[in-house]
């Protein structure tokens, strides 16, 4: 969303600011990444220790993958400014309840989307196989993100340091 905003910043100021931009942009991000990683790392005190840690780590990357997922669809939706649908609403109205209704299935997609795959991975090892392949082919795209976030905080503090 920030490349979307950097040209009409760039334009109304220069590109400095743009970058400026895209800069704070990677670091809340990154600030981010770091706050699900950590509630990911508390999870994990509760998975067996019984396990392998090739299972332990498919599982608990599994679900940060899905936090992730469920994150960037939200970030879509208001990005395309799709309105809620009328039947949805209806519904809602109907049961006089909206609030518990939303809280509700959003409690149960979530249950039901991060329960299915961990239910997989502990009792397929080829699902377990599948998933710590992925993990080795994204590795690379995330040292590469982690490097443009130690760049976007480099800028950030020769901004800030700047007169």
């Amino acid at each position: 969303m920030a490349f979307r905003d950097f040209g009409w910043v760039a334009e109304r100021t220069n590109v400095w600011d743009g970058l400026g931009l895209l800069s704070y942009a990677m670091a809340f991000a990154l600030v981010e990444t770091i706050g699900v990683f950590l509630i990911v790392v508390l999870l994990g005190f509760l998975v067996p220790s019984g396990w392998g840690a090739d299972k332990r780590l498919a599982l608990l990357g599994i679900l940060f993958l899905i936090v992730s997922l469920w994150a960037i669809l939200g970030q879509m939706y208001s990005l395309f400014g799709y309105p809620v649908p009328r039947w949805a609403v209806q519904f809602l109205v109907w049961t006089h309840h909206p609030l518990r209704m939303l809280w509700g299935g959003v409690f149960a997609l979530a249950t039901v989307s991060a329960v299915l795959p961990a239910l997989l991975i502990i009792k397929r090892e080829k699902v377990k196989g599948m998933i710590i392949e992925t993990f080795d082919r994204i590795s690379l795209l995330s040292s590469i993100y982690v490097f443009f976030d130690l760049v976007g905080i480099v800028i950030i503090a020769i901004r800030n340091l700047q007169l």
